[in-house]
């Protein structure tokens, strides 16, 4: 079995030769390494293409540049379209992979064949108390072939990860369901996992430690400002209510109206707060106008709290009533 690591990199030029030399120290190599320069504006282009020249291994290497920064959701899809692996793993270039992670994690692809994703376990650095990547705490199951279950999983506690990285997933079912990343937004993650929940049929735990984590200061996630951020959700839930909600499942609805939620009240402190607010009221107006029509009571109740000054659904009251009207929607 071949496996592809698609590595993105962007100014990363601290932490690019400790991803290098964790992937060379795998104990499992066969595997093709591919790296996209996405117009990193640092060295980093140079540092791999060095690193790569010295190296005399069985590891494949490949170095794509990007001629301009195109962003991450670009560099992967690029990292995707490249891969001739028959799995792929995602590798974000200031993290790293414990020496055993695409052995351990190969080895349940085998033992469970035809598995559409291994997803590995999360050492996050520095350590966080009840860290919520850890697999260890969520007590799954090592393999799931329940579609159901995998939905439930997918949008309510205890959580499936999220995030595309330290997943081996089969390049046939990302290809088969075009699962692509959606350009120019942040959190894309988010917008893909919703997207694999509904074609994954097959999902395999590991406890094992397989990828380690840094929060750094000045990474993508941590240094983006907050309007970015409340902005991609924007454009995350606009995407996801593009088909209508008659096409949602109660939990899919649930996880909408709490974005929608959260977000709105997050935008009272986002630094362009006028035009934010503007675009979220229109997507709650649209939302509730879908709702309605289709008899989503509950939905139309939640969405039109978000509709009433704001004032009233930041407050201790708004919220909680918010909240508790949200809980009931997947029943319905």
């Amino acid at each position: 079995m071949k496996v592809s690591v698609v590595v993105p990199v962007y100014r990363v030029e601290p932490y690019i030769r400790r991803c290098f030399a964790s992937i060379l120290v795998q104990t499992y190599t066969k595997i093709e390494c591919i790296f996209i320069d996405d117009g990193s504006p640092d060295n980093c282009y140079s540092i791999l293409k060095n690193l790569i020249a010295d190296y005399c291994g069985p590891i494949e290497f490949k170095l794509i540049k990007h001629e301009k920064n195109m962003g991450l959701s670009v560099a992967r899809n690029t990292g995707t379209l490249a891969a001739s692996g028959d799995y792929i793993f995602y590798l974000d270039s200031d993290d790293e992979i414990s020496v055993n992670c695409i052995h351990d994690l190969v080895e349940l692809a085998l033992k469970y064949p035809g598995v559409d994703i291994v997803q590995g376990n999360t050492k996050t650095v520095p350590l966080q108390s009840n860290d919520w990547r850890d697999i260890r705490l969520k007590q799954f199951p090592e393999y799931v072939d329940d579609q159901k279950w995998i939905v439930n999983h997918c949008f309510s506690n205890p959580k499936i990860p999220v995030n595309s990285w330290n997943k081996l997933i089969c390049k046939k079912f990302i290809l088969d369901n075009n699962l692509y990343f959606y350009e120019n937004i942040i959190h894309e993650d988010e917008l893909w996992m919703f997207y694999v929940s509904r074609n994954l049929a097959r999902i395999s735990f590991t406890g094992k430690f397989t990828y380690i984590h840094y929060i750094n200061a000045d990474s993508i996630m941590q240094s983006s400002n907050n309007y970015k951020k409340i902005y991609s959700f924007y454009k995350i839930v606009e995407h996801l209510i593009g088909a209508g909600t008659d096409q949602l499942s109660g939990l899919e609805r649930q996880y909408i109206l709490k974005s929608l939620r959260s977000n709105m009240i997050k935008v009272n402190v986002a630094s362009n707060e006028i035009e934010l607010v503007s675009l979220y009221r229109n997507l709650a107006k649209k939302i509730f106008v879908l709702s309605l029509r289709k008899f989503l009571i509950f939905d139309s109740l939640a969405v039109g709290i978000f509709l009433l000054p704001r004032f009233f659904y930041c407050s201790y009251f708004g919220k909680k009533l918010s909240k508790n009207i949200i809980k009931v929607v997947p029943f319905f």
